[in-house]
């Protein structure tokens, strides 16, 4: 019984291990010494700059998004978190899917409206203490980024103050 016991903790403590933070990736580390740290990235992109960008969330519609990004000789040159409010108003009116891809990750949800035409982007982030939803709106087709709206987790806030 013990050394089951010892077993589960030890999956589990290493399975904590991998969960990203800010202190996970350092500037300089390698891509073999990320992935050995975080395990594979959720998604890997080629940014604008030429630069490759891996992005880890967390949990299957998490809060956090953490980009890790490689520079010209191969080591991090960035690792943030990008779920923020900062990131989300600095989107621009006309961006391209991905430019938003770049900026923010993968979304929670994609959704699409025919009648409106447009697809819609969910992103689940924390601003403080308060759990967050963003939808990020694009026109239809390969349109380009509309507007980008904000509020409350409606799971974890009551619209009713009685």
């Amino acid at each position: 019984m013990r050394s089951i016991l010892t077993l589960l903790s030890a999956f589990v403590f290493a399975g904590c291990a991998s969960i990203p933070g800010p202190t996970s990736v350092r500037t300089g580390e390698t891509q073999d010494a990320v992935r050995a740290q975080l395990g594979a990235p959720a998604l890997e992109r080629k940014l604008a700059s030429g630069q490759t960008a891996w992005y880890y969330v967390t949990g299957p519609s998490g809060y956090y998004t953490w980009r890790v990004v490689f520079g010209g000789s191969g080591g991090v040159s960035e690792y943030a978190e990008v779920l923020s409010m900062k990131n989300f108003l600095a989107l621009q009116e006309g961006a391209s899917r991905d430019a938003v891809l770049d900026q923010l990750g993968p979304p929670m949800q994609r959704m699409t409206f025919a009648r409106t035409g447009t697809e819609v982007w969910t992103y689940r982030w924390i601003d403080g203490t308060f759990q967050m939803i963003t939808d990020a709106t694009f026109g239809a087709g390969a349109g380009a980024f509309k507007q980008a709206s904000m509020f409350l987790d409606p799971a974890y806030h009551s619209a009713s103050y009685e």
